[in-house]
């Protein structure tokens, strides 16, 4: 078991983020989510390695219905 999480950036839509939060939710330890810039509707999804692929299959799946961007954290200016 890896120790050190993954941290993604995600533009979604305001109105998406607590669905998205929801869905997180329903997977224990998949993922964290926290808003990290609400103006931008971006948030951060930090990822136990572990649950990567999973993660990763996932954010695929919700992309296919909502708007979902990977950001790279110099877009925003700040690192993570």
């Amino acid at each position: 078991m890896q120790t050190n999480s993954i941290q993604w950036l995600l533009e979604v839509d305001k109105k998406d983020i607590a669905y998205i939060v929801s869905i997180f939710e329903g997977y224990d330890n998949l993922a964290v989510v926290r808003t990290v810039d609400p103006a931008r509707s971006i948030i951060e999804l930090i990822i136990s390695p572990d649950y990567l692929e999973d993660t990763r299959r996932l954010v695929d799946s919700l992309s296919k219905e909502l708007h979902v961007r990977k950001v790279k954290p110099e877009e925003l200016g700040f690192c993570i």
